[in-house]
C-alpha cells in the first residue's frame, strides 16, 4: 500500500469516527418534563426526553435580575385623587425575580441538531 492510500484510507477513518451534526425541524409531541419529539419527515418516530437537550431559554424557570430605569418622571404625572405629579428621576429594583412562563408546548416547531446516530437530539430553537 503506498503512503497515499495510507493517508487516505486514515482520513476518511477519521471522518467517519466523528460525529457529524444534522440539523432537522421536528414537533413537540408532549411538553416538558417528559418532553417528546416528532422528527420531520418520520411520523412514527417518537423522540423520548432521555436523548433531548432543552436550552434554558426554552424551560419554565425563575430567575433573579437587577432593574434600574431613569427618565421615568413623564409616565408618573397626574396620578391620585387628587391629582398630583411625582418627580422621580430614576427607579432601581434589586435582586427581583421574574418567571419566565413560555416553555415548549405540545405542537411547537423546533429547530434539532442530532448527533449522527441518534443518541443526542440538541433543541436549538422553536421557530
Amino acid at each position: 500500500m503506498s503512503m497515499n492510500q495510507i493517508i487516505k484510507k486514515m482520513a476518511v477513518e477519521a471522518v467517519r469516527s466523528m460525529g457529524t451534526l444534522e440539523f432537522i425541524e421536528a414537533e413537540v409531541h408532549s411538553s416538558p418534563p417528559d418532553i417528546r419529539l416528532k422528527l420531520k419527515g418520520n411520523k412514527k418516530l417518537i423522540i423520548p426526553s432521555s436523548f433531548i437537550i432543552i436550552p434554558e431559554h426554552l424551560t419554565r424557570r425563575v430567575q433573579t435580575v437587577n432593574i434600574s430605569s431613569s427618565n421615568i418622571s413623564e409616565s408618573m404625572t397626574l396620578a391620585g385623587d387628587p391629582s398630583h405629579s411625582h418627580d422621580l428621576q430614576s427607579i432601581t429594583m434589586k435582586n427581583v425575580e421574574i418567571e419566565y412562563l413560555d416553555e415548549l408546548k405540545k405542537g411547537d416547531k423546533v429547530m434539532v441538531a442530532a448527533i449522527q446516530g441518534g443518541q443526542t437530539f440538541f433543541i436549538i430553537d422553536r421557530f
